[in-house]
């Protein structure tokens, strides 16, 4: 019976477009070679690390979600992922797909939010210095005549 797996790595910030493309295609290639059929492959986003890897501070993260019948291709990807300069961190972690395309939107929900929320504060701000300038301008014409 196939599992379902997440597969999460970290691609160094520096690599170019094409390359990164080249990266994320190669890898994936080393999982469907190896009896894995992929369900969807696909950047997350670029995150400032909490601590240095690798003499990076960043990088962009990318998921792979899959199913195989076997150990092949986690142990084909682990062991190329491994002596990759390109791949900073790597983690396979086995999942209930459903669950986690649960969780896929409730993040995204999240971050929908996060991103209405820091909408709204710059727009606030946004009016507090447009009327900051208007009452200065109305001080410095009171003060000129």
């Amino acid at each position: 019976m196939a599992k379902s797996y997440e597969l999460t790595y970290i691609i160094r910030p520096d690599i170019d477009k094409d390359a990164k493309a080249d990266l994320v295609q190669r890898f994936d290639k080393v999982l469907t070679d190896n009896g894995a059929a992929i369900k969807d492959s696909s950047d997350w986003e670029s995150r400032r690390f909490t601590y240095e890897i690798s003499g990076y501070r960043s990088g962009t993260y990318h998921v792979v979600t899959f199913t195989t019948d076997d150990e092949r291709a986690n142990e084909e990807f682990d062991r190329l992922a491994k002596i990759s300069n390109d791949i900073l961190r790597h983690m396979i972690v086995a999942v209930d797909l459903n669950q986690l395309s649960d969780a896929h939107a409730k993040q995204a929900a999240a971050a929908q939010r996060a991103a209405e929320r820091r909408a709204q504060r710059e727009a606030e701000r946004n009016a507090a210095q447009a009327q900051a300038k208007a009452a200065a301008a109305e001080n410095k014409e009171f003060y000129d005549q």
